[in-house]
């Protein structure tokens, strides 16, 4: 099981934002280089159908907002959007603004992938 943070991941060629997870193992403090911190594409992981996640409160770390299996519904690029942004996907039975919020905010959360480890 991985422990780290969820966030909305988007970069140029991705046409759209991911619902993410970055492994805390692959997230860096600042230092002189990087004042403000650094977060490895090891720790990566964008979230696929089948996967087991777990959110936590960023208010109380101890209680969980959220858990099940990621079933995502899909959609063509540049036709659905939150918060201004264009998504790819949404998870089944989650309103889509509170879906959002939790990664925007990157609440900490527990990941355990459907396939194999990379």
């Amino acid at each position: 099981m991985l422990e780290g943070v969820l966030f909305f991941w988007s970069e140029t060629g991705t046409e759209g934002g991911h619902w993410a997870f970055q492994d805390k193992e692959f997230i860096f403090p600042p230092d002189a280089d990087c004042p403000n911190g650094k977060w490895s594409y090891d720790g990566l992981h964008v979230l696929e159908n089948g996967d087991k996640l777990i959110i936590y409160s960023k208010d109380d770390p101890s209680q969980i907002v959220w858990s099940g299996e990621i079933e995502l519904e899909q959609y063509c690029p540049f036709t659905e959007s939150v918060r201004g942004m264009w998504i790819h996907s949404d998870q089944k039975g989650i309103d889509r603004k509170v879906w959002a919020n939790w990664f925007i905010k990157e609440y900490p959360a527990k990941l355990v992938k459907a396939g194999p480890q990379q």
